[in-house]
């Protein structure tokens, strides 16, 4: 069985994490932590975001065949604004371009953008999670 050199892959894990994420997002829900004493704020966001995210894969499908397009935008924006005001930018990035694929009808383009975008989720949700 092969193992993982962690001190090796921290750099790129974090280096990820800073391409992924704003740092000054993640410092300012922290912060609000602290002075709320509600510690775990930010995992329990995550956690949502994460069951969110599985939730549209779920639903994307069934929005296409209906030509439910509110829903579909609507899901879009909502997940487009929970990742931005979590700090995960390419996240929230990923599903703007979802939302305006819907808006213009192109259902196609929506469910490749979501599919495509499965690697960025995942790291995404990762460097989250590690923040």
């Amino acid at each position: 069985m092969a193992t993982l050199d962690v001190k090796s892959r921290a750099p790129e894990t974090t280096e990820m994490a800073c391409l992924l994420l704003d740092r000054e997002l993640i410092a300012q829900i922290k912060l609000i932590e602290n002075a709320t004493g509600q510690s775990g704020m930010l995992s329990e966001f995550v956690r949502r975001l994460e069951g969110s995210l599985a939730a549209f894969g779920a639903a994307l499908p069934d929005y296409i065949a209906r030509g439910d397009t509110a829903g579909a935008v609507l899901a879009a924006h909502t997940l487009k604004g929970i990742c931005l005001q979590l700090g995960a930018l390419e996240l929230g990035d990923l599903f703007a371009d979802i939302e305006r694929s819907v808006q213009a009808d192109d259902y196609a383009e929506a469910k490749r953008a979501f599919e495509g975008g499965a690697d960025l989720i995942a790291q995404s949700l990762e460097a989250l999670k590690h923040a």
